[in-house]
């Protein structure tokens, strides 16, 4: 039977996010007026307009600019009618000084989780995963869990409203991916009220800039989605992929720590969790530990999971390993295994499962076969590793069905543990050489 609907009510309809993303029709001003600035303008300069007001260049040119005002409306001016706000890379809201003897006698607060032990509150949690690993699927199996106020995965997710800005899938693949992963729930998609996508797939997706000083600043994207989450208040905000979203140069330090820093912000300011799903890099994958191209990703954030297949080229190609990377407030090294299974993610409980089984004993018959027919044509094969070692043999054979050499050195020390194929030893003293026959067939001396 499928769990009882969460008690969580229809919220009110949010601003609307297409018109906050979209801005109002570009008005042109001055657009014929050919005058060349004092200075060239850049994308996410901060201007002043003689007509305007305060303004964000969007795209700059030689002679005219777009600018964007505060009510998110856009126009075409010319460069001669705008001037350059310098800026400082700090110009934040006044700084908090703290007194600790303040909190004497005062309750400590609990650390909050959105995933006990694997996604802070309040903060930006990487995830990072191999190109078609998976890491979108599992990022929106999380989202929707906690949208559905239901478990996964063995996880409990904070209960709320969820939203996900995915800048590769369409809307037909989220449709696709969130029927498979209610359908797992038992539930239908009208379950998922409290779930928000964003596709951006077919627009650019940046979120920041770097200005001409180097300076990451927000784009119009950004202030929508700001904006929008203010008003719906969720408790998880998911942005698929960094590569997509990230507009500076992720070797430069400052401007990776600056678009965590506004990233994070938001988090702080509505008390929700930021997941930013980011490829690794070639160095990260060898590795292992999952890391992109800057050690900044790492070191600007406190939480860091990583999304990977088992080595080896027989693993398993269902199988999937989270590890925690990084947890400035919890345990590093922890591991969740899991399994693809029908379109969205099950724990893998580490039992064999069917399909492995038929494969384990298709091999476990194709080196009987083998070891028989070798036998009888008289070309001895052993256990040992070198020039007669069985499985190495057999593997080359075009009687061995496909089976790989891993899988056949799995049979052989399967069918040596069950007593089916068993060793012997042929020749003089001197010279003794070790031999592998069936146990059925084998009518000579015991070795």
């Amino acid at each position: 039977m499928p769990a009882a609907r969460p008690s969580l009510s229809h919220p009110k309809s949010p601003t609307n996010l297409q018109a906050l993303l979209r801005g109002k029709s570009p008005i042109m001003t001055n657009a014929n007026k050919q005058v060349r600035a004092d200075a060239p303008l850049a994308p996410g300069d901060k201007v002043e307009h003689e007509t305007f007001g305060p303004a964000t260049v969007i795209r700059a040119g030689s002679f005219t600019s777009l600018i964007q005002t505060p009510d998110g409306g856009t126009s075409i001016v010319s460069n001669s009618c705008v001037k350059v706000i310098a800026l400082a890379a700090n110009d934040n809201a006044p700084i908090k000084v703290f007194n600790p003897a303040d909190w004497h006698g005062e309750p400590i607060p609990p650390r909050q989780w959105y995933c006990e032990g694997l996604i802070p509150m309040r903060t930006v949690t990487i995830l990072n995963g191999d190109g078609g690993v998976g890491k979108s699927l599992l990022a929106l199996q999380i989202a929707t869990a906690g949208a559905m106020s239901l478990d996964t995965l063995g996880l409990a997710p904070l209960a709320g409203g969820t939203i996900y800005l995915g800048a590769e899938d369409d809307a037909d693949e989220f449709q696709r991916r969130l029927a498979d992963i209610a359908r797992a729930h038992g539930h239908d998609l009208d379950y998922l009220f409290m779930l928000r996508l964003i596709s951006l797939a077919d627009r650019d997706a940046l979120l920041a800039v770097p200005d001409r000083t180097g300076n990451m600043q927000p784009t119009s994207l950004w202030q929508g989605l700001e904006t929008y989450a203010k008003d719906f208040k969720p408790k998880l905000i998911v942005l698929d992929t960094a590569a997509d979203l990230f507009g500076g140069d992720e070797i430069k330090r400052g401007q990776v720590r600056q678009f965590i820093a506004m990233l994070r912000k938001l988090a702080m300011e509505i008390d929700c969790a930021i997941v930013l799903l980011a490829h690794p890099s070639v160095q990260g994958m060898q590795s292992g530990t999952g890391s992109s191209g800057s050690t900044a990703w790492n070191n600007s954030v406190r939480s860091r999971l990583y999304l990977t297949r088992p080595d080896g080229n027989d693993a398993d190609p269902d199988l999937r390993i989270l590890k925690t990377m990084k947890s400035n407030y919890g345990k590093v090294g922890d591991e969740i295994r899991l399994r693809w299974k029908d379109g969205v993610f099950v724990l893998d409980d580490g039992k064999p499962q069917a399909g492995e089984t038929l494969l384990a004993a298709k091999a476990d018959r194709v080196f009987c076969d083998l070891l028989s027919m070798l036998n009888r044509q008289g070309r001895n094969v052993c256990h040992v590793p070198g020039t007669t070692y069985a499985p190495a043999v057999m593997a080359k054979l075009p009687e061995a069905e496909g089976v790989t050499k891993p899988r056949l050195v799995d049979a052989m020390n399967r069918l040596l543990a069950s007593g089916e194929i068993k060793i012997v030893v042929d020749g003089p003293a001197s010279r003794q050489r070790q031999r592998l026959v069936l146990a059925r067939e084998d009518f000579g001396p015991e070795d």
